[in-house]
């Protein structure tokens, strides 16, 4: 780790070699959150450079529409020093792999990132466009957000196996699922027996759950305890799409369920959106926040722990909305206002940053 930057460790944590290295930033990342002090969100200096950088980047930026292969408009964004800098965190910005995403920020490896400089040995290597990228306000953001949801999964997770109980644990909508794969790994350091942990890591992009299976069997902690129907324990990653029809199924119960930056894309209850404020045509969505949370309800057990976050109209995510981003808005009060219902109360604050909370929920 001695010289690698931070997409160059996000390259080698999913690549189908390089076991030595993967390990060696997982053990980084995992010392940083389970070990060091407070993860803090970015500082008033951050958040001033933050408006100036916003400002810059809309004089510069320019936008032209076409179709993707399925024949849907498709925005493609021009901005000359996000392309002089080669990045691929400024790539992933300036375009998006298809119409039905472009409003979301995909979980793809430009996205993983921020967490890289978490660990300090990649930290120091990283160069000025990593710096501009991932210390933004927005990226310390989801540092902290990462780091929250990675310990509240941890301690939800203990808290049962301490009871002398196994425990089944479900990542939806994780990308990578790298904070769950951080927690198991924790898990089975510290002693649990793994027939004990069963971990399911979803995503509705296949590459997304490839990459993650990939990186499972490089760990030593993993790659003797993946999944099998045979065994029914250990760690997996599948491609799901949790609103597909789900009549034929056997249903499924989980004791902690985390649902990371997923309900802020989904209408309903909330305080605005970005269409809102920027007086934009919002089209009314099939699916809301409220069938969101009636699909986590149905997958948590009795008594068990759903991990979820908030997302504050803050100004650090006015960069994002320039390139096509859109979110609907929520604090804390939203959160217990869409769960109470379904029998969740809130079981305390994980943390918080700028935009984010991560709260941890209990279902009674």
């Amino acid at each position: 780790m001695q010289d690698i930057k931070p997409m160059a460790a996000v390259a080698a944590l999913y690549a189908p070699d390089q076991h030595n290295l993967a390990e060696a930033i997982v053990a980084s990342l995992s010392g940083v959150i389970f070990h060091e002090t407070k993860i803090k969100p970015a500082n008033k200096g951050k958040i001033f450079v933050g408006h100036v950088s916003h400002k810059v980047v809309r004089w510069t930026t320019k936008s032209a529409k076409s179709l993707d292969d399925s024949g849907n408009v498709i925005t493609h964004f021009n901005n000359p020093l996000f392309e002089s800098s080669g990045h691929p965190y400024a790539q992933a910005l300036l375009t998006s792999s298809k119409a039905d995403t472009a409003a979301l920020v995909e979980g793809g490896d430009p996205m993983n990132g921020p967490y890289m400089m978490l660990s300090p040995e990649i930290r120091k290597n990283g160069g000025l466009w990593d710096r501009i990228f991932f210390d933004s306000v927005q990226s310390k953001d989801v540092q902290v957000r990462f780091a929250l949801e990675t310990q509240a999964t941890y301690n939800a997770a203990k808290r049962i196996l301490d009871r002398g109980e196994s425990v089944r644990i479900k990542a939806v909508a994780a990308g990578t699922g790298l904070s769950l794969i951080l927690a198991y790994d924790k898990l089975i350091r510290d002693g649990c027996d793994p027939k004990s942990i069963t971990a399911l890591i979803t995503d509705r992009d296949s590459a997304n759950t490839a990459k993650s299976n990939r990186l499972l069997s490089k760990l030593g902690s993993t790659r003797e305890n993946l999944f099998t129907v045979q065994k029914d324990y250990g760690i997996i990653a599948l491609a799901e799409d949790i609103f597909a029809d789900r009549a034929s199924e056997q249903p499924a119960f989980y004791d902690v369920v985390t649902a990371i930056g997923i309900l802020e894309y989904f209408q309903g209850v909330s305080h605005g959106t970005t269409e809102q404020r920027l007086m934009l045509h919002e089209p009314e969505e099939s699916i809301t926040a409220h069938e969101l949370v009636a699909r986590l309800a149905e997958m948590t057990t009795q008594s068990g722990y759903l991990i979820i976050n908030s997302y504050r109209d803050h100004p650090s995510i006015r960069i994002l909305e320039l390139f096509g981003k859109r979110f609907d808005f929520r604090n804390r009060e939203h959160l217990s206002e869409l769960l109470a219902p379904l029998n969740f109360r809130s079981l305390y604050l994980a943390g918080s940053g700028h935009i984010y909370d991560v709260e941890v929920f209990e279902k009674f």
